[in-house]
């Protein structure tokens, strides 16, 4: 039975919850709305951005190199290596917005409602824009008490050349669009243990020496993620991973992870069928808090609550275009240390439930 530690503010002034740039930059929003979104986290005390150079076509760091102009000092802020978009050809950049409402509007909709028809046991929750979020949870390795080799069939080549040039390439660009002369944490973003080599390894090391970066890291799954941590364990890694709530082994990363650990998609996962369904967990909390299951917004104060029990000395990072969600967040946070033993609770009783209990 994992025990879930205190919720208390970890060291370096790394706020408990984070905003990530990824959503901001989908649907029809302008420049404008996108960073006054920032601005009210921000307002909220939100003090931890997360972007990279993927992010918005490019766009992302530079928006938050805009934001954080007179604040650099107050905010700390992740980017990443390794992903980067494609190269879109001039006449198309004009139709990026429409492009985007299109795709979240129509598009990811109708692909994540093609998949649960496809997959009657994904359970699947909808978030404050009341779109089906569908995703697909790697198994357990709570039990892992050996290294392990990471996967050699099928492992495919990376996305970049993991090399010293390349590394300095992506870091002076982020640092140039983030308006900035250092990178609070800089993760590789969708890593395997195959990429990594010695000479790559030396150079990240050199780049925290010079000053360009405080911290480096992995931004990977949870699978891709243990593997490094068991190939390179003396490593200084932070570690970001998606972190659902039927994910019951956050606390072997959070051990493993040198600084802080960073869990995201919380509010947008999928949930085990019976111990992870919608009904399920609102039944449970309601049966622990004596609320009403039906109340709005009751399952995401669930999800979140029990992501910063998970993740008691770290940071959970969520993204939202709605003000008022942004605001509500922060004071789930504030409410975060008593609602603690209600987490601790629901969690050990998602985890003493069986997986085929009935929806």
């Amino acid at each position: 039975m994992p025990t879930y530690q205190d919720v208390t503010t970890p060291t370096e002034h790394l706020s408990r919850l984070g905003f990530g740039t990824s959503g901001i930059m989908g649907a029809a929003l302008t420049t404008s709305r996108r960073l006054r979104l920032l601005e009210t986290a921000y307002a909220h005390g939100i003090r931890h951005f997360d972007t990279a150079p993927l992010y918005g076509q490019g766009e992302a760091e530079s928006l938050l190199g805009r934001f954080s102009r007179g604040k650099r000092d107050s905010i700390t802020i992740t980017t990443k290596f390794g992903l980067t978009p494609r190269p879109i050809p001039a006449w198309f950049r004009p139709l990026i917005p429409i492009a985007r409402a299109f795709n979240r509007r129509l598009l990811i909709p109708y692909r994540q409602r093609r998949s649960a028809q496809q997959n009657p046991f994904n359970q699947g929750l909808k978030d404050d824009s009341n779109q089906l979020k569908i995703e697909v949870r790697p198994a357990s390795i709570a039990a892992i008490e050996t290294p392990l080799a990471p996967p050699i069939a099928n492992t495919p080549s990376p996305p970049v050349e993991y090399s010293t040039a390349v590394l300095r390439d992506q870091i002076e660009t982020s640092l140039r669009k983030l308006r900035t002369d250092y990178i609070d944490y800089y993760l590789l973003h969708e890593c395997q243990a195959s990429y990594l080599n010695q000479p790559f390894l030396e150079s990240l090391e050199k780049l925290v020496q010079e000053g360009k970066i405080r911290h480096f890291g992995i931004g990977s799954g949870r699978w891709q993620s243990s593997c490094i941590l068991n190939q390179y364990p003396t490593l200084p890694w932070v570690v970001q991973i998606p972190d659902g709530l039927t994910d019951h082994d956050t606390s072997w990363f959070s051990e493993r992870s040198s600084q802080h650990l960073f869990t995201h998609s919380t509010l947008r996962l999928s949930l085990e069928k019976g111990r992870g369904s919608e009904q399920h967990v609102l039944a449970l909390w309601a049966e622990i808090t004596n609320q009403n299951p039906e109340r709005p917004g009751l399952l995401g104060e669930v999800l979140l609550h029990a992501a910063l029990t998970k993740n008691s000395l770290g940071c959970v990072i969520f993204s939202s275009g709605n003000p008022e969600r942004i605001r509500s967040n922060a004071e789930i946070l504030r409410a975060a240390t008593a609602y603690r033993p209600a987490a601790e609770q629901l969690l050990d009783a998602l985890i003493a439930t069986p997986a085929s209990t009935p929806i």
